[in-house]
Formats: C-alpha cells, structure tokens, sequence
C-alpha cells in the first residue's frame, strides 16, 4: 500500500498533520460539509473526527484524472482514499491491471 511505502521511507505516513486542518474550518464557525470534494481518507477522517458533519464525499471524476495519473490515484484508492460503492469492484480490477511508465518515458 502506498502509505505502508511512504512510512517505511519517510517515518511517517504524511507530514502534514491533517488533525490541525479543521480548526481552521471550526475558526469558520463551519459544522457541515454537504459535500466534500476529497478522496483522501486523512482529510475526512480528521473533519469527522473533530465534529464537522460530512454530508456526502464527492470522487474525484473519471475525465478529470489525466491518463498518466491512474497508477498514482489507482493506489491511493487501494490504500484507503474515497471510492464510491459502485466503483469498488472496478478500482479493485484497476489496481491488478495498471502499470506505471518507465523511466525513460
């Protein structure tokens, strides 16, 4: 999984402690997201932990991932970011087929 691959590079598994991002959004006075554009699972996990409601989580569009970016979103996907039920089976399939550009490309 990409996290465990970061972790054991890095030390940790992101530098930039989303557990501070809410409070920003509670600075706000914000307490609902009716919908929340973000796959990541760090994001929505320190929103919802911290109180603020997430109505609905919105994926990111099929259109709008460019085609050399499969490999990196087909990953994080399959390591915990957001993916709608309908998709799952498809993202699971994905990440067994998807294979990444060589260095010399």
């Amino acid at each position: 999984h990409t996290h465990t691959h970061t972790h054991s590079v890095a030390g940790v598994e992101d530098m930039r402690f989303q557990e501070l991002m809410p409070d920003a959004l509670h600075w706000l006075g914000i307490t609902k997201i009716d919908h929340l554009i973000s796959m990541s699972d760090m994001k929505y996990n320190a929103i919802t932990e911290s109180g603020i409601k997430v109505l609905e989580r919105v994926a990111i569009p099929d259109d709008l991932i460019p085609s050399d970016a499969h490999v990196e979103i087909d990953a994080k996907m399959y390591a915990g970011y957001f993916v709608p039920e309908d998709k799952k089976e498809q993202v699971e399939a994905n990440f067994k087929s998807t294979v990444g550009r060589q260095l010399d490309e």
